[in-house]
């Protein structure tokens, strides 16, 4: 078995996004890709397409990789093999090479996050070498009432949910909570602030909205403002019968979504990590 591992940018954009959407099809989660959300996720998520990799068996196109980074720290932003080509090793000897790729870019750590229930997916990653630091959940379901808008919620620009997270004092958030990624947040997704908390929201027009970040200033934590502005948002926005918090939220801080009445998703993910 011969292996390649040509970069996205060498093997075209378009041919990349097919074969991702392919090996991704049959996922927990399945995940389409184009030209569009490529160069979407390298804005916002930082995804290096140069350094993200095409996974090759004898000439023909079996997965790929999607790696982001930011300072001296890789992510595998996400990995999919087609269901024909798993288990012959290709998804070890891929994670071999992406490990190698990052200690020669003087890459000091490698993070990634994995659907706990795909017991495979943990194994391998076990395997080579990565730890759990912390369990991620999610939650989804219609607003529990509508209720009333209070008067001091404000809309706010979204770079302020960054900094406000920036200025939080937590540490290790998953890549896709941390300031860097709200930063680059643009409309149509919008941020909203109230009573020392702010939040931000991915496109509420759409029949489910999504939650992205959520934080209170650090003298003001635990003292429930968190679901206090989400039950003032769901308010403002009570067209919207769905909402949902994708399964990045840390467990450990599960506590200031579960008041806001939303219920706890199925799915886990691990948050896990590697030095390089």
């Amino acid at each position: 078995m011969n292996l390649e591992f040509p970069s996205l940018v060498d093997y075209g954009l378009e041919r990349a996004a097919e074969i991702l959407t392919r090996a991704f099809a049959d996922y927990f989660v399945s995940i389409t890709f184009n030209i569009g959300s490529l160069l979407q996720a390298t804005r916002v998520d930082s995804v290096d397409l140069a350094a993200s990799r095409m996974f090759l068996r004898d000439g023909a196109a079996v997965g790929g990789a999607l790696i982001a980074r930011r300072g001296w720290t890789t992510r595998l932003a996400g990995m999919a093999i087609m269901p024909e080509a798993r288990r012959a090793g290709i998804g070890r000897a891929a994670v071999v090479h992406l490990l190698e790729e990052a200690k020669a870019r003087n890459d000091q750590a490698m993070v990634l996050e994995v659907i706990e229930q795909n017991t495979a997916a943990v194994e391998l990653y076990r395997a080579c070498g990565f730890r759990e630091i912390r369990r991620l959940v999610g939650f989804a379901g219609p607003p529990p009432s509508d209720g009333d808008v209070p008067p001091g919620l404000i809309k706010v620009d979204l770079r302020e949910v960054a900094q406000a997270v920036i200025r939080s004092g937590l540490r290790d958030l998953p890549w896709q909570l941390s300031g860097e990624t709200l930063a680059q947040l643009t409309p149509p997704n919008i941020a909203y602030r109230f009573n020392g908390a702010w939040v931000a929201l991915l496109s509420p027009a759409n029949p489910t909205v999504t939650l992205r970040g959520l934080i209170a200033e650090r003298d003001v934590q635990g003292l429930g403002r968190e679901a206090a502005l989400l039950r003032a948002v769901m308010a403002k926005h009570a067209d919207r019968r769905e909402w949902r918090v994708t399964e990045i939220w840390p467990e450990e801080l599960e506590d200031v979504i579960i008041p806001a009445g939303l219920p706890r998703s199925p799915l886990t993910q691990w948050q896990m990590q590697r030095e390089v």
